[in-house]
């Protein structure tokens, strides 16, 4: 049985290295004999919609002759009106009679055919996922980062202006890969003299502003797919560039978005597609794309909005940036410095790009409908995610590397870091208002739970102040909860000294394996958040059906056994509590399984050279019903309220609860899952302990959604159905970027 992307069995990460690290892309799955589409590739149904759709018959794509470009003028302005009105009403045309040979497109697109189709052995020579080489072979630029990968092998070359040694190119295609980027460039200059042309501007204009210098060159392969309803070649996206050129065959498969409908282009021979705004494309085939782009280069000039475009009713819209600034701030899942995430078929793509969208919009947004309609930043459903990109920076290899010392955040402060290395590195947004001191008007909610169970008067005046806390702030602390501080103590003595016991026995439990009931490892979504947390921690697996003692770590041991119970007791009254708070029998979240569940967070902050630059835990909401946390007096969570950062004091022998995702959910919202983040101190270790009740990994497929006693007219359900498996894989996946996961399941 072939494992979702929903299924807790599913270890994404350990998947995706597996297949990296065969370096025979997804061609080699093909070549060993795969009948269904591993799990790495799905992505959810709705985003493999329906892509078949065929042009209207009222829709006529532009395909214009380009014969005659040089030899009249009256001529040429037919063809520059042309190309005014595609770029305004389309965003996209047909070129024919562009002055490429078709015996050089032929020979591109069976070089291309040869190069993947060698044997593995030669093809690993170039296999990497170092960015800063000229010739790089890969499977998925971004695989490590994007929600789902897609099915396509990529060979990527840097042509233009310093190509390559011929030495240093693959035999397969060095040949027609060296004329192809010769006629290509001699192409895209006679396409930058229209376009300046189209804006009104001097033939010359967009050449002159270094819109031609650089190329890149990529080759896409995408096998044949077993199960192509299951992935995508890519999956829909904007197109970054500034300006792109097709070559497809007569299988065809190349789709435009156009007032809302999925438009077939038709493979005419011989004939290139030219795009100004979007490419939105669904079905997988062979590419190969060109960029033209000055990323690479020293580059200090500034780029804004054309000053000859620009009028009182036109005024500038774009500040001024320069292609190494505008290139660093991407969307996190889209190919950079790939901007065309190839989709089918044989294609050429011809990429004039200034390296980001806004380049693009810069210079052309008052004149080109697909900018202006259509543009935007590919994102997965759940949010949009904006991280650092740096061509002279590898995080991927940084986070591997950080990854194979097995050693942690920890690791890196023994190895005498004075500096937090880049992955760990947040935006400074991730940081406003984050010293924000207590306010004076603000108490935070302290529960006494003494006599909760002795006094029925007693016990109505708790549950009154866990409705409030619960619906006002989603969380509160308690006091005489029933745990003796001896064991929170040890508790806390126990996590510290498994994360500071010897590296080598620390090992013995790192994985990224969270089938595991015992889980040791820096940041459960290392390679798939936007940034990495300077936070190290020890997971174990306590109910309903937990590890066996020689399994649990002898450092604390003993400590997470007595701990766990007592917790269970004290999540069993929060939950009749809760239960109360919400009008209902005391027995009615129990009775749902919600305190059946409970895994244990060992979690541990070692002291940052640079607080300023990172955080322990990024602003999250947490995807159980119920957390019970045990903190020390070090401090350092905040909880997000009315749109400030909020401190949590530490209190001795108090303990922390907050509401879940899942809770939010059974309570129709009555109740609140709120963002909550650590920081980062100069001060440390600081340690917590962190209970989450949740059923995660146990076989019941229990579906739950709002409770139906709770529901009314004036009440209807919020949230659609989902399974506690469903939605812990849908938060892991994810990874912790910052917003709720609860968003995508909201009717």
């Amino acid at each position: 049985m072939v494992s979702s992307i929903s299924d807790p069995i599913f270890d994404r990460a350990s998947e995706l290295k597996k297949f990296d690290d065969t370096k025979a892309g997804v061609k080699g799955l093909l070549d060993a004999g795969v009948t269904e589409v591993p799990a790495i590739f799905r992505l959810p149904p709705n985003d493999t919609e329906d892509s078949s759709h065929v042009a209207d018959a009222k829709y006529s794509f532009p395909i214009i002759d380009l014969q005659g470009v040089h030899e009249g003028s009256v001529q040429r302005e037919e063809i520059v009106e042309k190309i005014r009105d595609a770029s305004e009403t389309w965003g996209f045309f047909e070129v024919i009679n562009h002055g490429l040979p078709l015996s050089v497109l032929e020979e591109m697109k069976d070089g291309v055919r040869r190069f993947h189709e060698q044997d593995t052995e030669v093809k690993k020579e170039f296999y990497t996922r170092e960015l800063s080489g000229k010739v790089v072979y890969t499977s998925n630029f971004d695989l490590y980062t994007a929600p789902a990968a897609n099915w396509r092998d990529t060979l990527y070359l840097l042509m233009d202006p310093d190509d390559p040694n011929p030495q240093e190119m693959p035999v397969a295609c060095r040949d027609i890969v060296m004329e192809y980027s010769k006629d290509v460039m001699q192409l895209g200059y006679l396409l930058f003299e229209l376009l300046s042309e189209a804006l009104g501007l001097n033939p010359h204009h967009l050449k002159e502003m270094d819109c031609a210098r650089g190329l890149l060159v990529l080759c896409h392969y995408y096998p044949a797919c077993p199960q192509p309803e299951l992935t995508l070649g890519t999956t829909k996206h904007a197109d970054k560039g500034f300006l792109t050129v097709l070559l497809q065959d007569h299988i065809g498969g190349l789709q435009v978005l156009h007032q809302n409908q999925w438009i077939d282009v038709p493979p005419t021979p011989g004939a290139l597609v030219v795009n100004i705004g979007d490419l939105l494309q669904a079905r997988p085939r062979v590419s190969v794309a060109c960029f033209f782009s000055t990323a690479l280069q020293p580059n200090p000039r500034l780029y804004g909005p054309i000053e000859e475009l620009l009028s009182k009713e036109n005024p500038p819209k774009y500040r001024e940036t320069t292609v190494k600034d505008d290139g660093e701030l991407v969307q996190e899942g889209v190919e950079m410095p790939w901007p065309i995430r190839g989709v089918g078929v044989l294609e050429i793509q011809l990429m004039m790009t200034l390296s980001e969208s806004s380049s693009k919009k810069k210079l052309v947004e008052c004149h080109c409908k697909s900018v202006n309609n259509t543009l935007k930043v590919h994102h997965s459903k759940q949010t949009i995610m904006v991280s650092t990109f740096n061509l002279d920076y590898d995080r991927l290899s940084e986070l591997k590397a950080f990854d194979d010392t097995k050693a942690g955040a920890k690791g890196l402060v023994d190895a005498g870091i004075t500096k937090v290395p880049r992955i760990f590195h947040h935006p400074p947004d991730n940081f406003y208002n984050s010293s924000l001191d207590l306010d004076t008007k603000f108490t935070f909610p302290i529960i006494d739970l003494k006599g909760v169970d002795q006094c029925s008067d007693q016990r109505k005046a708790i549950v009154e102040k866990v409705r409030n806390a619960s619906e006002f702030l989603g969380f509160f602390e308690v006091v005489n909860h029933g745990i003796p501080e001896g064991v929170l103590e040890e508790m806390k003595e126990g996590v510290r000294r498994f994360h500071e016991q010897d590296p080598e026995l620390k090992k013995m439990f790192y994985t990224r394996d969270y089938m595991k009931k015992v889980v040791y490892n820096s940041n459960f979504d290392l390679y798939s958040a936007p940034t990495t947390n300077w936070r190290d921690s020890i997971y174990c697996l306590m109910a309903p059906d937990p590890p066996q003692p020689e399994e649990l770590p002898s450092a604390c041991r003993d400590e997470i056994m007595l701990f766990s119970k007592e917790v269970m007791k004290l999540g069993n009254l929060l939950f009749e509590l809760l239960s109360e708070a919400l009008g209902l029998d005391p027995n009615h979240l129990k009775d749902m399984d919600c305190s059946e569940g409970l895994a244990v967070l060992g979690n541990y902050y070692p002291a940052c050279p640079q607080p300023e630059l990172t955080l322990g835990a990024s602003k999250h909401a947490d995807s159980d019903f119920l957390t019970v946390l045990l903190q020390d007096h070090i401090g350092g969570l905040q909880i997000l309220h009315q749109d400030q950062w909020i401190d949590v004091p530490p209190i001795p022998g108090a303990l922390v609860v907050n509401i879940g995702d899942l809770l939010q959910l059974l309570s129709n919202d009555k109740f609140r899952s709120v963002e909550h983040r650590v920081l980062a101190n100069h001060r440390g270790p600081r340690i917590s302990v962190a209970c989450f009740f949740s059923t995660f990994l146990m076989p019941k497929s229990r579906p739950y959604g709002p409770i139906k006693e709770l529901l009314t007219e004036e009440n209807p359900p919020k949230y659609r159905e989902t399974t506690v498996r469903e939605y812990s894989a849908h938060y892991k996946d994810r990874g912790i970027d910052g917003t709720s996961a609860l968003l995508d399941f909201r009717l």
